[in-house]
């Protein structure tokens, strides 16, 4: 019997001057469109059919999510401020395009990570009284889509495994259980701190290099 692999969602990050990847905001559900262009051709040969030869590709994702508020420089409510003043920038020295990274994995650990260059088209904020707010969006790819390669994966002991070097490598996602997690914590060593509740358990880590 096969297992299902599911896209676990989107999270869309900022990149700063020097490469540092900046993760602010994630969504609870993706849908991505890729289409592509044709040019169509004119053989003698064939005054019937139509006959075409392929042309540029493009791509747009759209999703939803709650809004989530981490650390003071990657507080996700500053890319409503960017979006309604048109500057597409969160963090200083960042790049004008987003970077997103959509993942997909079963419950084998069998997984596919990959990043891809963006820019807001259009973002709704909705929010009422004593309730969370959310935010729906529409993104426009820009540039290619380019797997993630850099993976590693251990089995947790001592609710720990071990992490690449901080200063070459930026942690996007976590992945266990056919599901991938963002609820942990990289301290010295490297190690990534996710519970001793998961020890025994085989996981996935995916890394950017810097």
């Amino acid at each position: 019997m096969a297992d299902a692999v599911r896209a676990e969602g989107l999270v869309i990050a900022a990149t700063d001057a020097s490469g540092n990847v900046y993760p602010f905001a994630c969504t609870k559900d993706v849908t991505m469109n890729i289409s592509r262009d044709f040019i169509e051709l004119a053989p003698k040969t064939n005054s019937i059919f139509r006959e075409y030869i392929k042309n540029r590709t493009t791509y747009t994702i759209s999703g939803n999510g709650l809004v989530k508020i981490v650390e003071s420089n990657t507080q996700p409510i500053t890319f409503f401020d960017s979006f309604i003043e048109g500057t597409d920038s969160v963090i200083s020295g960042s790049t004008n395009s987003f970077v997103g990274y959509i993942d997909m994995i079963d419950a084998q650990n069998n997984y596919k990570l990959y990043k891809f260059g963006c820019i807001f088209q259009d973002l709704t904020l909705t929010s009422a009284v004593g309730q969370n707010a959310q935010y729906s969006f529409t993104l426009q790819g820009n540039g290619p889509i380019t797997e993630l390669t850099v993976v590693d994966t251990y089995t947790v002991s001592s609710g720990t495994i071990p992490g690449r070097s901080t200063g070459t490598h930026k942690l996007v996602a976590v992945g266990y259980r056919g599901k991938w997690y963002y609820n942990y914590t990289v301290s010295a060593g490297p190690v990534i701190n996710l519970g001793a509740s998961l020890n025994g358990v085989s996981v996935v880590a995916a890394y950017v290099a810097l």
